[in-house]
């Protein structure tokens, strides 16, 4: 059963309420803290991102067309669709001799509403390369390259590319490729259904064979592929989301200590390194030694005035002071007002977790 995570006031009356749930799993698999239901299924879609970008790095993807930071934190993007974005999607797809027709995700408007505003003034319609999934397509392409595989249908899942992408989630999950269902993501691809519990656990193991050296859970075969993810994606923060998305600034925050992903619907999953550790609350029995992961999903698919502010307040009732980093601060703000600039009323989150 889902709980209240967010509600939002109009002047002193409750005026709306966006329920959901909270996992908190260490990278041993330990349930740590939770509200709501822990085991409630649900689809990662774009959070499934970091693990569909690895089996391109496990087959030398990295090395073989000299992959910058930038361009592998756009392979697990859901990016705004601004200039830099499309730009470096385009340099990833000439790598590989390919271009913006191979792309199979579709085209739709940049998320982030400048890159709106002058691709309309310049008169040219949104490509495949605006869709905020062209990194992680193009990062697909070169990844059946070095596979030596079919470009062609690359997204379907059957193909050797997307069976290989299925099994390396179920690995960091402690599952099966059977034991996880599909459907089809926006973009195409096919998209995941984990718990909470287990997506949590595997953004901890993520984190945890990152880190490497005598991390509890770390998959040691995935080591040096998952430490190229996480350090890409939280060194360029700017390539994963952008202007449009909390993530960007909480990515910067941490400084490589915590990694975060959206996913539609209101899905958002992030892992804490270890060294975070000195921070959480005593409440949490955490040993020095593991990584944590965080699921989180809002039952009616807010992706921002609901979720963000339920993020900031999973990540304080750890012990994490969001105040202290002042790229969060104007997610902190949860005053409402109106277009004239008068005060309506505010956004709380103030649930707790049921700490284990």
């Amino acid at each position: 059963m889902s709980t209240v995570l967010t509600r939002v006031f109009r002047g002193a009356h409750l005026e709306s309420l966006h329920r959901g749930s909270v996992a908190v799993v260490d990278s041993r698999g330990t349930l740590l803290a939770f509200t709501g239901d822990p085991s409630l299924r649900a689809c990662l879609r774009s959070s499934a991102k970091p693990f569909q970008a690895l089996p391109l790095l496990e087959y030398g993807g990295a090395a073989e067309y000299e992959l910058t930071g930038e361009e592998l934190a756009l392979t697990c993007a859901s990016h705004g669709g601004e200039p830099v974005h499309v730009a470096t999607a385009a340099a990833l797809l000439r790598k590989g001799d390919f271009d913006e027709s191979d792309l199979l995700c579709g085209a739709h408007l940049p998320y982030d509403e400048k890159a709106v505003a002058e691709l309309r003034a310049s008169g040219e319609p949104p490509s495949p390369l605006h869709n905020n999934c062209s990194g992680k397509h193009a990062g697909m392409l070169l990844a059946t390259q070095v596979m030596d595989v079919p470009s062609a249908r690359y997204i379907d899942a059957e193909h050797p590319l997307q069976r290989l992408m299925h099994a390396t989630l179920a690995d960091f999950a402690g599952l099966t490729p059977d034991e996880i269902p599909t459907a089809t993501d926006g973009c195409g691809v096919p998209a995941y259904f984990l718990s909470l519990y287990r997506t949590a656990l595997a953004y901890a193991r993520l984190m945890a064979t990152a880190e490497a050296s005598g991390t509890a859970g770390a998959l040691e075969r995935y080591e040096e592929s998952a430490g190229q993810i996480v350090e890409s994606m939280t060194a360029f923060p700017y390539y994963v989301a952008g202007s449009w998305s909390m993530t960007t600034p909480l990515l910067a925050a941490f400084g490589g200590e915590l990694l975060a992903k959206e996913g539609a619907e209101g899905f958002y999953a992030m892992a804490l390194a270890p060294s975070l550790r000195a921070e959480l609350t005593a409440r949490l029995r955490v040993a020095d030694d593991v990584a944590i992961g965080i699921a989180l999903k809002l039952d009616d698919g807010n992706m921002d005035r609901g979720r963000n502010p339920a993020i900031l307040r999973t990540l304080e009732l750890l012990g994490i002071d969001p105040d202290a980093r002042p790229e969060l601060l104007p997610y902190r703000q949860t005053a409402l007002y109106n277009p004239a600039g008068t005060y309506v009323g505010d956004i709380r989150a103030d649930f707790d977790l049921e700490v284990l």
